[in-house]
């Protein structure tokens, strides 16, 4: 079955790389012009739009819609919608209800979960988002995570980072929380509060260098 399938888009002007390693379910939508790398599985409600490279090993199942121009590889994604001219990947993963809009960079080990992100944002290396709404033109800095659980509680809260925000590597938003717009969060703060526009917030304490200490210990 699934070489017929695959046959199908091939003659629909797929450009299909290695069939015998790829599968594609029946529910799937491609538009023209797409081109498909080895090891790379659709299945599910999924719909792709125009010119839109995907793969190699990528995991696209579920409700899934791709609109045009995008670059995935490496990737797992699952019930989510994601825009135009997006390069995701490698080894990102996109699940439950995640919508990214246009000109975003989801790049290494970013998981993103149950979050909207806005145009121009880039949330390049190492992330959690969960629960979140992310604005437009943000930095999400190498190693940022946003505590949406309360281990306590069972609760999730929402974190919300306005447009033109960023934040520093190593940094932990702690929800419910809003970081305002063009705001700042310096590296490797844990913020609890809000963060108001234009605002620098910096929870860490004030570095001490100890001279010629290494020297006295040898």
């Amino acid at each position: 079955m699934n070489e017929k399938v695959i046959k199908k888009f091939r003659e629909k002007g797929i450009t299909i790389l290695d069939p015998r390693n790829t599968y594609i379910g029946q529910g799937v939508q491609i538009a023209r012009g797409n081109v498909i790398y080895p090891n790379t599985f659709l299945n599910g409600k999924i719909k792709i739009g125009l010119k839109n490279i995907l793969g190699p090993s990528l995991h696209i199942e579920g409700q899934v819609v791709i609109g045009s121009g995008n670059n995935i590889s490496y990737s797992h994604i699952t019930d989510s919608k994601i825009g135009n001219n997006n390069h995701i990947g490698p080894y990102a993963r996109l699940r439950n209800k995640v919508v990214l809009k246009n000109n975003i960079k989801i790049g290494n080990f970013v998981e993103i979960k149950n979050s909207q992100v806005g145009n121009n944002t880039q949330i390049a290396h190492l992330a959690y988002i969960g629960d979140s709404k992310i604005g437009e033109d943000v930095n999400i800095g190498a190693g940022t995570i946003t505590a949406n659980y309360n281990s306590v509680t069972g609760k999730k809260s929402k974190t919300v980072v306005e447009d033109g925000a960023s934040t520093g590597s190593n940094s932990v938003l702690v929800a419910p929380i809003t970081i305002g717009e063009n705001a700042m969060v310096g590296a490797g703060s844990v913020v609890t509060k809000n963060v108001p526009a234009n605002a620098l917030a910096v929870t860490r304490p004030k570095q001490e260098n100890k001279l010629n200490w290494v020297k006295k210990k040898k």
